[in-house]
């Protein structure tokens, strides 16, 4: 992820698959991402007690299907403020993709 960091033309995040904070778990991402944990967007599925553990431990964003109480329960605490995205974010630009734009996992 480093190289991939300094040898890229622009800045980049690193986008998880889906639901891997929930299959995989917040310390295998911490584990692939390494010091570039803070430029990375974990996809914590709707488990918002993941998420919370994902910032708390240094992942900079995460998506998390919640629902509006649970948003503002969050929003509540300023250190999860504007890091938790509700939809994911589109992981390339379509002509830089190998599959179909419209292929799902």
């Amino acid at each position: 992820m480093q190289r991939a960091q300094l040898s890229g033309p622009s800045p980049f995040m690193a986008l998880s698959p889906e639901s891997a904070g929930n299959s995989l778990g917040v310390s295998w991402w911490l584990e692939i991402t390494d010091r570039l944990a803070p430029l990375s967007i974990l996809d914590c599925g709707d488990s918002p007690a993941i998420a919370r553990h994902a910032l708390d431990c240094g992942i900079g964003l995460v998506v998390c299907r919640l629902s509006p109480a649970q948003r503002r329960a969050l929003n509540t605490y300023e250190q999860y403020r504007n890091r938790i995205l509700l939809f994911r974010p589109p992981s390339s630009r379509p002509s830089n993709l190998r599959e179909r734009p419209d292929d799902r996992m």
